[in-house]
């Protein structure tokens, strides 16, 4: 058996010594972990606390000088999930700026070519009257090539030099105040010349302060020739009607009051008013006219027609206007002419209205001569005058109805300006043409061609 000495208790104290050294390692460990922790988190801290400086020095949050922080603790956990949601809001928000972008950019285009694809010349000016943006119509109007640009000239400048005869009447309308302002500017002396409509409108911002102006810009010559024109056969028919009506009262009058009135001088009164009497029927006829071309009613009557024998009647109708003025005239035609299906009695009063134009604005003991032609294609009937002539500038305008030349001379002679419009038609009715050579003071030369195969189809009037 083992003494008693033998089983003897374990020393406490390195038991002690033992707990106390692990005591002491896993504080150690723990200190450690703590100074690794706080240091980490104070690194990030200190990261944090920098961009944040950085952010508040920033001019602009188009670009973030932030950027995520290393660790897992708490507040880099919270800094970088922060970060990930703005960045993807800025992601968002850059999107939408170029859809935003890109709607602006298609929209303007397309804004762009609405304002170049209208008749009128628009424009946008500042308050200094310079020209901010201009479509190519207005550039066009103002007398500049569709590729240059207005932008950065001013448009009251541009106007006056355009419209020298309203350049004051412009400026001063226009400067006077910021209120909507309508006029008309003419570009030259003469209608002819251009006539613009100009608009000017101010744009308002929210306090109503006049903030640019909105020009537009019409071209109304047209229509101003289509007035004058208008208002002068207005005056000249006034002129064809009151002269014959005053004359059928007058004559008929005497010959009802006066019962001793020889019979030579009652056969003249009565010639007086049976030719009056025809020279309204015919005003009348040719109002008729006018109105079947206007509505495109105008239509031919055809019949196979001896060209001899209607030119025979042509002379006949004029004969009287050659006798009394003295006029020298000379007819060459044919011996023979071909046969035309057409509608003689419109045919008749086209050539009348030539031949007899030929004689009305030939001063007495003039010439006048007709002369026809025929080739494999046409017959051509010529009448040449040596009176007054066409000016160049309205030679292009005398088939226009309502047209009479400005002349002095021409004005004196009555007239309604529709002969040469309705002679016209008839010949293109006909599928021929009518033109014109003239010089002023020397006379003219008129031409109506008729095809010799007439063409019995409908003709288009846009031909």
């Amino acid at each position: 058996m083992p003494c008693l000495a033998d089983l003897s208790l374990p020393d406490h104290s390195d038991i002690l010594g033992r707990h106390t050294s692990l005591a002491v390692g896993a504080f150690v460990l723990v200190l450690v972990g703590v100074v690794l922790l706080v240091r980490r988190t104070s690194a990030a801290r200190n990261d944090i606390e920098l961009q944040l400086r950085k952010l508040g020095e920033a001019p602009s949050i188009g670009h973030l000088p932030v950027e995520p922080v290393r660790g897992t603790d708490p507040l880099a956990a919270g800094w970088n999930a922060l970060l990930e949601r703005v960045s993807g809001r800025a992601a968002l928000d850059r999107l939408e700026q170029r859809l935003r972008e890109s709607q602006s950019g298609s929209t303007s285009t397309q804004l762009s070519a609405v304002l170049n694809s209208l008749s009128d010349g628009v424009a946008v000016t500042d308050l200094q009257d310079t020209i901010t943006s201009a479509n190519s119509v207005l550039r066009g109007l103002l007398g500049q090539s569709g590729h240059e640009d207005a932008a950065g000239q001013s448009m009251l400048t541009m106007l006056s030099e355009l419209c020298g005869p309203d350049a004051v009447s412009i400026r001063e309308r226009m400067t006077r105040s910021s209120r909507p302002v309508v006029m008309e500017a003419r570009r030259g002396e003469q209608i002819a010349d251009g006539v613009l409509r100009v608009a000017r409108k101010p744009v308002l911002d929210g306090s109503s302060h006049v903030t640019a102006y909105v020009w537009s810009i019409r071209d109304i010559t047209q229509q101003k020739l289509a007035e004058d024109m208008r208002n002068q056969f207005v005056y000249t028919a006034t002129h064809e009607l009151r002269t014959p009506l005053a004359n059928i009262k007058a004559y008929a009058e005497t010959l009802a009051g006066h019962s001793d009135i020889d019979f030579e001088q009652q056969k003249q009164f009565y010639n007086t008013i049976s030719s009056e009497a025809t020279r309204l029927a015919r005003f009348v006829d040719e109002l008729l006219n006018v109105s079947q071309m206007e509505s495109g009613a105008l239509s031919l009557t055809r019949h196979e027609t001896d060209m001899l024998r209607l030119i025979e009647e042509v002379v006949e109708h004029v004969q009287p206007e050659i006798r009394r003025k003295s006029i020298a005239f000379a007819s060459h035609t044919p011996p023979k002419l071909p046969r035309l299906t057409v509608d003689k009695d419109k045919l008749i009063a086209s050539m009348v209205n030539l031949l007899g134009n030929a004689v009305k604005y030939t001063p007495a003991e003039g010439q006048v001569r007709l002369e026809v032609e025929v080739d494999d294609r046409c017959l051509h009937l010529h009448v040449e005058d040596s009176g007054i002539g066409i000016s160049e500038d309205e030679r292009a305008r005398i088939f226009d109805k309502f047209f009479r030349s400005s002349d002095a001379r021409v004005q004196e002679i009555n007239g309604s300006g529709l002969g040469l419009a309705f002679t016209q038609e008839v010949a293109r009715l006909h599928g021929g043409s009518v033109s014109v050579a003239s010089e002023l003071n020397k006379g003219s030369r008129f031409t109506m061609s008729l095809p010799l195969e007439q063409d019995t189809r409908p003709q288009d009037r846009s031909q």
